[in-house]
């Protein structure tokens, strides 16, 4: 029992403040301030909930949170979801108090001095290591953002964006900045303000319904994109011979299917009955209208996957490294086909078990999901051989024209001197 167990704290406390005026000095003058012969000191003192031990002046102290703290959330966090409670002492040696209004007792006072203990984060259990999480999720967004956008800069410069292949790759690169945009913005304007006590979740606004629509469908396309570019793959190196597709049919599925996701799923969540926390809070059985469309894409991808490196594997059996070359190829395509994914087919709290290596691979989960921009552009246009070649280009039509420059200044110094 929770207040019984609150109850046999307070009496612990009370036997412990009164051992420790039994061992110190029996000055009538120390211990009329209640520092028990030490002057400048915060005495002992239960504040309702939790016991602290005196403190020195000008200092603030801080204990887990009490399991009474934790009675309106109906359940007790394991120890490394708990957060911690604050109290600070001040310079004079006194704790810090609060003025709070007296409603039923002595009106005519207005105000009486109650203890000033900081339980806010105790209602907030995980707040500050999921805020880490948070952040470290949104400067690698940014890495990926930066680089993604200088991807697309290079393909339009040397108007790459032209070609199938490169269109297919700049839509892809194009999801992603979505994701990196909206994922940035989720991360900052709900995820932060949640853990910072803010309750914009709470009055649900408009704008934070409309970024969580725009925040999913940016994950979304980024999934049907990721199919867009394991089928055409497949289709060059398995079915070599075969007939183009007409582009149409990848900007249909990669922008369409996503749209056609996102409306049904709106329209559930705008009932009632969801309509709640700016939608931040699974729906159970009707988040499958969106779940199910990226797990196909995963899983599709994954046997897109399988079956080029097959073929791989036999074209290259005459050379003497080919399963070197195959595995090369498999993790070069890998982030590609975004069969990294597959770490998230199974969801887990690290709070549950509170283990180190549990919280080691939720970050690698979070960086996994982030940097996909970053891998990709990599791959696609600052490791493409065209791309290089390009720019080894511009860059023999920029030298030349430095040199004679510089021969040039050289010569009209020479004749001044």
């Amino acid at each position: 029992n929770t207040f019984m167990d609150c109850c046999k704290d307070a009496k612990k406390c009370c036997e412990r403040q009164i051992k420790i005026a039994e061992e110190e000095d029996d000055d009538e003058e120390d211990n009329a301030i209640g520092h028990y012969g030490r002057p400048n000191t915060c005495p002992t003192k239960w504040d309702g909930w939790m016991c602290w031990d005196s403190a020195a002046a000008d200092s603030t102290h801080e204990q887990k949170c009490p399991a009474m703290s934790h009675a309106a959330l109906g359940y007790e966090p394991t120890t490394c979801a708990k957060e911690s409670a604050t109290k600070k002492c001040l310079a004079n040696g006194t704790w810090a108090t609060k003025w709070v209004e007296k409603v039923y007792e002595h009106p005519e006072h207005g105000y009486y001095p109650d203890d000033d203990t900081f339980y806010e984060y105790c209602t907030y259990p995980k707040a500050h290591e999921e805020l880490r999480q948070a952040r470290v999720s949104t400067y690698v967004f940014i890495l990926s953002l930066v680089l993604c956008c200088a991807g697309v800069a290079v393909f339009v410069f040397y108007e790459q964006h032209k070609i199938l292949r490169v269109q297919i790759h700049m839509n892809f690169i194009g999801s992603i900045i979505l994701t990196c945009v909206f994922s940035i913005m989720f991360n900052y304007l709900l995820r932060e303000a949640h853990f910072s006590r803010s309750e914009v979740i709470q009055h649900n606004p408009k704008w934070c319904r409309a970024l969580v629509i725009f925040y999913k469908f940016s994950h979304i396309s980024n999934f049907c994109w990721m199919l867009n570019e394991a089928a055409y793959l497949h289709r060059r190196i398995v079915l070599s011979f075969a007939e183009e597709r007409h582009p149409l049919y990848y900007y249909l599925f990669g922008w369409g299917a996503p749209l056609l996701v996102m409306v049904p799923y709106v329209i559930v969540h705008a009932l009632d009955e969801y309509d709640t926390n700016c939608w931040t809070k699974p729906m159970l059985y009707p988040e499958l209208i969106y779940d199910i469309l990226p797990i196909t894409c995963i899983v599709l991808n994954a046997l897109l996957l399988f079956n080029v490196v097959r073929v791989l594997m036999t074209k290259l059996r005459s050379s003497p490294d080919h399963f070197r070359a195959g595995l090369r190829a498999s993790l070069i395509l890998l982030p590609v086909f975004g069969i990294q994914y597959t770490f998230y087919i199974v969801d887990f709290d690290p709070f549950d078990s509170c283990t180190t290596g549990v919280f080691v691979i939720k970050y690698i989960q979070i960086v996994i999901e982030a940097i996909q921009g970053a891998i990709v552009t990599t791959i696609f246009c600052f490791l493409n051989g065209e791309v290089h070649t390009h720019v080894r280009r511009t860059m023999n039509k920029l030298v030349p024209k430095s040199s004679i420059m510089l021969t040039e200044q050289q010569e009209l110094e020479k004749t001044t001197s």
